[in-house]
């Protein structure tokens, strides 16, 4: 059986760890495990799912796993890769993201095999004075201030408050308690939140004397912007279908550029090694095909969606951008096509260049005809050269027909 520090390893979800080894986390004691999760919002994005599936495989192999929701510290907000102060939010509003956000970690966990805390159960019933004397004076001034998250902001001349500075007091005391609660001696999380880790880990040390370890993955990075999937970066693709729908989920990973389909193939998705390397040894041979694009859009949209879903919108994007036509659609894939794609309502009879202008594919006659003549429109895939083309029932399949212009612009046209 491969170990989990390889499987880890080969998937590119190695960034840091705190040990002399890897193996000596992963591979050895079977350890209990936590990630904090930022209560700010009902549904996570594309961004947390590498980390998931990092604690997806401790899970499988044999490891626990503790997701604490950040009820305390989210009112508070950790300053890291922010130039200003966060808003704070209410107890009601973060108790309705944490379970929003609960059965979303089920679902790409394909378990409930894990244990959901809120570090506000035992964050509100600290007292100052208490806190400052056990848990303060382990923690240096000069040693916060180096911290990246804070030095950031102090060298960009922006406000960083108290409030905030104190957050990396909070999540080590957070490790700390889940320390002593269930004997918890990993935390993980992003690249980002190493020295927000680290921090507690020291902390363990030096008040317990107890080793405990922090590991990191690296962050998603969009190849094409530079950012990372994030839901502050903007253009943010969530996994709640009321914020992104799952036809614009699978568009998105389905758009992905040819150089980062292997790496998303491995860090966004349970499929096998071995697996991708044929999709992407099939893809490399004619990449136009998208093979690894569909392969991607597909895993990822049946982990987040389900197997059902992924493949209704896998025919929907088949009948939109590729060669499938919509003669032999089932009611789903009809359905959702509908949904999805600009339509138009004509009449058996109606012209094509008015057709055009009605689908908004041409903005004027002269355009349409232009449009026409330069043989870029196609109807249910069969160019269109002919200005005086009518529509008949013969174009109307499963109740639609397919009206293209170049490669990207289309419009259903439904009957009036």
């Amino acid at each position: 059986m491969t170990k989990l520090s390889e499987v880890l390893r080969e998937r590119g979800y190695v960034y840091q760890f705190s040990s002399e080894t890897l193996e000596e986390i992963t591979d050895g004691p079977k350890r209990t495990v936590y990630l904090g999760i930022d209560p700010t919002a009902d549904s996570m994005h594309v961004g947390h799912l590498s980390g998931l599936l990092v604690l997806r495989r401790f899970l499988e192999d044999g490891h626990k796993v503790i997701i604490l929701t950040g009820g305390g510290t989210g009112m508070i907000g950790d300053p890291g890769g922010k130039s200003e102060e966060r808003n704070l939010l209410d107890e009601a509003t973060i108790s309705h993201n944490a379970a929003a956000v609960a059965v979303q970690i089920k679902q790409v966990f394909g378990t409930n095999d894990f244990i959901a805390v809120n570090n506000d159960h035992w964050l509100s019933k600290l007292k100052l004075i208490e806190f400052l004397r056990d848990i303060g004076k382990h923690f240096t001034i000069n040693a916060m201030i180096k911290r990246d998250v804070v030095r950031n902001r102090l060298d960009a001349e922006s406000p960083i408050s108290f409030t905030e500075f104190s957050y990396s007091l909070l999540q080590g005391f957070d490790f700390l308690h889940l320390n002593e609660e269930y004997s918890c001696d990993v935390q993980v999380g992003g690249s980002d939140q190493w020295s927000n880790i680290l921090s507690g880990v020291e902390f363990i040390r030096r008040k317990t004397g107890r080793t405990v370890y922090a590991f990191t993955w690296p962050l998603i990075i969009n190849k094409s912007t530079g950012k990372k999937f994030g839901k502050s970066e903007g253009g943010a693709v969530w996994l709640d279908v009321e914020k992104t729908s799952p036809f614009q989920f699978y568009q998105f990973w389905f758009n992905t550029e040819d150089e980062a389909v292997e790496e998303y193939l491995l860090k966004m998705t349970l499929l096998s090694k071995e697996e991708i390397a044929a999709i992407v040894a099939d893809h490399i041979l004619d990449s136009s095909r998208r093979i690894g694009q569909k392969a991607l859009a597909r895993e990822v949209t049946a982990l987040v969606h389900g197997k059902e879903v992924a493949s209704v919108m896998g025919a929907v994007s088949e009948v939109l951008f590729g060669d499938a036509t919509a003669a032999t659609l089932d009611s789903d894939v009809k359905d959702a096509l509908l949904k999805e794609a600009p339509n138009c309502k004509i009449d058996i009879g109606d012209n094509i260049l008015d057709v055009l202008i009605k689908s908004e594919l041409a903005s004027s006659k002269r355009e349409a005809r232009e449009f026409v003549e330069q043989k870029a429109i196609s109807l249910n895939g069969e160019k269109i050269s002919d200005v005086s083309r009518s529509i008949t029932n013969a174009d109307i399949h499963n109740g639609f027909a397919l009206l293209r212009r170049g490669k990207q612009r289309i419009s259903l046209l439904t009957l009036a």
